[in-house]
Parts: structure tokens; C-alpha cells; sequence
């Protein structure tokens, strides 16, 4: 079974856990979630009541062809809204505070409708593994340009960019459908090309034959690498205060995470125990 699926932390998925998140910012009728072309079997249960629309991909092509056939479904049924994209792979706590900073976000993309907003981690260390986002001027309070991206770093490179302000990147980020449109065809311009002939078939019967066609000669378009880094120009920054931030995407950090977890709760109950006493 895929991890975002997986009941690792409680009773419910990583997949459910962000979209019980989103959901408090953003209905499920106003939530589009992409799954995979064969997880429907896991994903559809956990979705029901939390993402009214789902996106079934014919065949995989990466993470940027995925979000952007999304977005050219959002740019058929609501062009001017501002849209908050997320991975289901990610933890943070504690959640009350990580939505904050979320809406703070969303806030920012309303007035800087031409932007795209890339919400940033602040590392607590230099680890190689993770993409880090090099920061420019501020813009306003707590806002900053974003001068360039750097995948997994060598460690005396990552040592140098945290002390350099660098935040590590999350892919949450937000912004208004023509902003990502705009992003896209900036980095990828054959991808908005085909998607551009898509969109008026969006909610038409000849809406899955666009799309298998889609798909067929989609080129495969990762959402960071082929998107966001080619023009950072476009983007601007924000850092989670307060939130703990992890990518569950190795086995080792979902095992750090829950074995610090452990220790808290054991800490806890010690020190309720001593009160109680």
C-alpha cells in the first residue's frame, strides 16, 4: 500500500490527515485532490466527505503534468480563484499553528495576484537529502524573494545555506490560477500549449478523450524541477513559524518523527504524573 494511504499516525492516513487539515480552510466541494492511475482502490474510502473531486491520472507523467492538468481543469470552472497546492506526504505540527500559517499564505497570494507563494520549512539541520529554497530581499514583513533552488545539497553546502537563512522546500504553495498558469508556461511552454487546447473541453463529453490525448504526449514534468526552479523570479516566500515540518518520503524520517513523538508523550505523562502527585 502507497505510505499516503497508511495508518501511521493514529487512526487515520497521511492522505487523511491533510485533507481533515485543508478542509478547515477549504471545503471538500472546493477541494480537487490527483491520485494515481491505480489508486483508486485506497484512495477513493479515505476520500469520501473530505474531496468532493477527484482527478484519476490515465498513466503517471511526475508531479508538474499532473497538478497542471488540475489547474486546467480549474481554469474551465474558476479561473480567478486562488489555489492552495499540497503533497499528502508531509508532517507538521501542530496543526492549529501550521493552518495559520497557511491562511497567512493564501492572504498573500490574494494581494500578489502575479505571484506564486512557495511556503518554506525552517531546517533544524543540514540535511542533504532535502531541496532548499535560497532567499532574496524581503518583500514586506515576513515575506521574501526567492533567488534560486538547490536539490539535495552536499552536507558543507547545506551547512552554509541554513546559515545563510535558506528554508527548506515543502511544494506547499499558493497562488491564483493564472499566477500558476503564468509559471508554467514560463518554465514548461509546451505543457500549456497542450493543456490550452484542453480546457474549453473540460465538463464536455469529449473531456476523457482530451485527456488520454492529453497524457499520450504530455511530456513527464516534475512540479519543482521543471516549474518553480526555472523561474524563481515568479515566486515569493514564506516561512512556518512555530511548525514542525517533516517529508515523510523515507521510511527513516516517518521512524524519527513517531520515535520523537514517543518521547514527548512519555515526558508528558511523567510530568502529569509528578503534578498529579
Amino acid at each position: 500500500m502507497p505510505k499516503q494511504y497508511c495508518r501511521l499516525l493514529g487512526q487515520r492516513s497521511m492522505l487523511e490527515h491533510t485533507l481533515d487539515r485543508l478542509n478547515q480552510l477549504t471545503p471538500a466541494s472546493r477541494t480537487l485532490t490527483v491520485i494515481a492511475p491505480d489508486h483508486e482502490p485506497w484512495a477513493i474510502p479515505q476520500l469520501a466527505g473530505r474531496s468532493d473531486h477527484v482527478f484519476r491520472q490515465p498513466s503517471s507523467r511526475e508531479t508538474g503534468t499532473a497538478l497542471y492538468v488540475a489547474l486546467a481543469m480549474l481554469q474551465r470552472w474558476s479561473p480567478d480563484t486562488v489555489v492552495t497546492i499540497t503533497p499528502t506526504d508531509h508532517y507538521v505540527a501542530p496543526a492549529g499553528r501550521y493552518l495559520a500559517e497557511l491562511a497567512r499564505a493564501q492572504h498573500i497570494a490574494q494581494r500578489h495576484r502575479e505571484r506564486v507563494v512557495l511556503v518554506g520549512a525552517e531546517p533544524n539541520e543540514p540535511d542533504p537529502e532535502l531541496g532548499y529554497v535560497s532567499l532574496g530581499a524581503p518583500s514586506e514583513h515576513g515575506v521574501r524573494t526567492v533567488s534560486a533552488f538547490i536539490e539535495k545539497p552536499a552536507p558543507t553546502r547545506a551547512e552554509k545555506l541554513l546559515r545563510e537563512g535558506a528554508v527548506w522546500n515543502t511544494m506547499v504553495c499558493c497562488g491564483s490560477v493564472q499566477a500558476f498558469w503564468e509559471l508554467g508556461r514560463a518554465g514548461r511552454p509546451d505543457l500549456i500549449e497542450l493543456l490550452e487546447n484542453l480546457v474549453p473541453l473540460v465538463e464536455t463529453d469529449d473531456e476523457d478523450a482530451a485527456l488520454e490525448e492529453v497524457y499520450a504526449q504530455a511530456p513527464v514534468i516534475g512540479f519543482s524541477r521543471d516549474i518553480l526552479e526555472r523561474s524563481p523570479e515568479r515566486l515569493l516566500s514564506v516561512a512556518l513559524e512555530g511548525v514542525e515540518w517533516n517529508d515523510w518520503g523515507r521510511a527513516d524520517r516517518i521512524e524519527a518523527t513517531l520515535s520523537r513523538r514517543g518521547a514527548r508523550s512519555v515526558t508528558a505523562d511523567r510530568r502529569s504524573l509528578a503534578n498529579a502527585s
